[in-house]
């Protein structure tokens, strides 16, 4: 490697820009306070196929397969970037859903997702809304991936909380 070329990538890497996650799988949890009943907020998040009715980072959603196969969601973003989703488990009673991601444009591999809906410990009228997630960055440091990821939740977060006054 060319000595400018391995002083660039000496940077970059220490600037935990290349190269920079761990062996180990990151894991991101966010959760949040909603001031409406489990089932009324279980109703506009449950559905695996309406995303793209709450979550501000979602402009198209396309759900292709079926229950035998596997059911998949594509996400179109505001950029035209895309993200394909594989449904792993769903239990109204439990009010959770799982998901991987096969494919896409954000910097990781081996994602797993679970958004769940519970109610809350001081108030049974009042939701607590989690969304965790493991996975391994690709091609960036551990804590813009943990970061954007984090941030990608709060965003749908607040949006269900505004969609639901």
């Amino acid at each position: 490697m060319p000595l400018k070329a391995m002083i660039t990538s000496t940077i970059l890497a220490g600037l935990g820009l290349i190269g920079a996650s761990g062996a180990q799988a990151i894991e991101v949890s966010r959760s949040a306070l909603v001031d409406q009943p489990p089932a009324k907020v279980w109703a506009m998040i449950g559905d695996y196929g309406a995303l793209d009715q709450w979550h501000p980072a979602v402009v198209k959603l396309e759900l292709s397969g079926d229950a035998a196969s596997g059911l998949y969601r594509t996400l179109t973003l505001p950029d035209d970037g895309t993200i394909k989703e594989k449904l792993i488990d769903r239990s109204d009673q439990d009010m959770s859903y799982s998901y991987s991601i096969e494919s896409g444009v954000l910097p990781m591999a081996n994602y797993v997702a679970t958004l769940s809906v519970r109610p809350a410990r001081h108030d049974p009228d009042m939701s607590v809304v989690q969304w965790s997630s493991s996975f391994d960055p690709t091609g960036t440091s551990d804590k813009l991936v943990r970061d954007m990821i984090g941030g990608i939740y709060l965003m749908g977060f607040d949006s269900v909380v505004d969609k639901l006054k």
